[in-house]
């Protein structure tokens, strides 16, 4: 019999037999009388659904909806006298079915522990990536091309986005902030295949990541500053890597340094950015060219809109094309801080690709770029998947037809951990001068950082709004954060 790995709501994960992946099982509650029911008329219980989704468009975040839809729903089956014993269970598949098009995916969808959900077409089981166990094969099946239609079918009206013989592809958001991306036939001959990367409803902070071992506290501080800039002199920066890296929610992670005062403007070929911890955020969305709705919606020319809307800084959710020499003139033009994604596997690869076709950012422009952050997925016999910040190069100027590269952290393997090289930063030097700061004194800010975040961790902070808080706290009077600091640890900061 297989062992049991982790059961957790109504999730059962079993090992595989004979040196197979495991078995993701979802085990719904027994429905009584009065659950069936509700759910066999589950429309009844909306009422004027265009009602609805009218007061929906009204709630900004996608958190703040379904939980209006649930407590509305709740209030419908009290008002009709069902007894539920599975009122959540009832309400989630209710919103599934009618509201977010998720269908028997719905409690994948709602599995914070899954990373992907992949559906390879009907009379096959649906794979998930779990966070820990890797890949898994689930007990959900689609029996039929009606279901599985209804969905994929379902994900093409709500991205406005046509899906046909003609268009067979198809990348979009969920309403969730999922992305979604859809092969039908002819590209799948087989029958709809649909792969979902989910999106994390509380996005990783920088905290959650050092806990992890995807950074560590010396890394973070440092990339605390870069990206405040001491809320003067932010600097560019890249981050690169593989497929499935890591690369978005690092990014997620390190604009929660973002000082509150910024507007930003991410712009993204399908969203994924969750920045709604940002006051003043606005996200643009270009059209993929598989749906071919209108020409002028691409990546560049959204780009070179936004630096119209007065940003302060410009993030690139991933650079592709020829967008990504305007992401450069944005630097040039003064909006520092301005960051993207690409994919790359490492620093020297990045500024390559940045030169070559279709980027084609020139030679010359290549310093306004100052740092590499370079994440991979590396796989161990012990822990299983990990994400790990694997080398972070600073950009030091070009020399002929070659950029100049310093590798300031990287990654050992052998011990797990990301390291200090002996190369000096340059670019504390470059800071401290704008900032009109020593670079002794701008070594001590490092320090201090370093133990705020340590403070921090120690102190069980974790949720995103109380670590954002804390963070705009020290940029406005860090005074008051240092003083929470223990004794030992704020005279080991003075003797520096």
């Amino acid at each position: 019999m297989a062992e049991a790995l982790q059961s957790y709501d109504s999730v059962k994960i079993m090992a595989g037999e004979g040196g197979q992946i495991p078995y993701y099982l979802f085990m719904p509650p027994e429905l009584n009388d009065d659950e069936k029911r509700a759910l066999a008329n589950s429309k009844s219980l909306v009422g004027d659904g265009s009602e609805i989704k009218k007061r929906l468009w009204s709630v900004h975040s996608n958190t703040e909806k379904e939980q209006f839809l649930k407590e509305y729903l709740k209030e419908k089956i009290k008002d009709q006298n069902v007894r539920p014993q599975n009122i959540d269970y009832v309400v989630s598949v209710v919103i599934d079915d009618l509201f977010l098009g998720y269908g028997r995916l719905g409690p994948l969808m709602r599995d914070e522990n899954l990373e992907e959900i992949m559906v390879n077409g009907i009379n096959t089981p649906v794979f998930v990536v779990h966070r820990k166990y890797g890949m898994c094969v689930t007990n959900i099946v689609f029996e039929d091309h009606e279901h599985l239609e209804g969905i994929t079918g379902w994900i093409a009206r709500y991205a406005n986005r046509e899906l046909n013989e003609q268009k067979p592809l198809l990348d979009a958001q969920m309403p969730d902030g999922s992305r979604a991306n859809v092969a039908i036939t002819p590209a799948a001959p087989y029958g709809p295949a649909l792969t979902i990367r989910k999106f994390k409803r509380v996005p990783y902070n920088i905290l959650d990541l050092i806990e992890k071992g995807s950074v560590n506290a010396e890394l973070a501080a440092f990339l605390w500053v870069c990206v405040e800039g001491l809320g003067l002199s932010p600097i560019d920066l890249i981050i690169a890597g593989g497929a499935g890296s890591g690369k978005t929610t690092l990014l997620n992670a390190l604009s929660m340094f973002i000082p509150r005062t910024e507007r930003v403007v991410t712009v993204e070929d399908t969203l994924e950015l969750n920045f709604e911890f940002i006051e003043n955020w606005v996200p643009l969305e270009a059209s993929p060219s598989v749906t071919d709705i209108s020409q002028n919606l691409s990546m560049q020319s959204l780009l070179k809109n936004s630096l119209r809307m007065r940003p302060d800084r410009l993030i690139v959710g991933e650079v592709r094309g020829s967008e990504a020499e305007t992401l450069f003139v944005a630097m040039d033009i003064g909006l520092d801080g301005s960051m993207g994604t690409l994919h790359a596997n490492n620093a020297r690869e990045t500024t390559i690709r940045l030169m070559g076709e279709p980027m084609n950012v020139p030679i010359r422009m290549m310093p306004l770029l100052n740092l590499i952050v370079v994440v991979n997925r590396i796989s161990d016999r012990k822990k299983g998947t990990l994400r790990r910040v694997t080398q972070v190069s600073e950009v030091s100027g070009i020399e002929g037809d070659v950029v100049q590269l310093g590798d300031i952290f990287y990654y050992d393997i052998n011990s797990d951990s990301i390291k200090r090289t002996n190369y000096p930063i340059l670019l504390t030097e470059k800071i401290a001068t704008k900032c009109g700061i020593s670079k002794k004194r701008l070594n001590t800010e490092l320090l201090i950082r370093e133990k705020v975040l340590q403070h921090m961790i120690a102190s069980g902070i974790r949720d995103n709004t109380e670590v954002i808080k804390f963070f705009q706290m020290y940029h406005t009077d860090p005074r008051s954060v240092i003083s929470k600091l223990k004794p030992d640890v704020l005279m080991s900061i003075e003797k520096q």
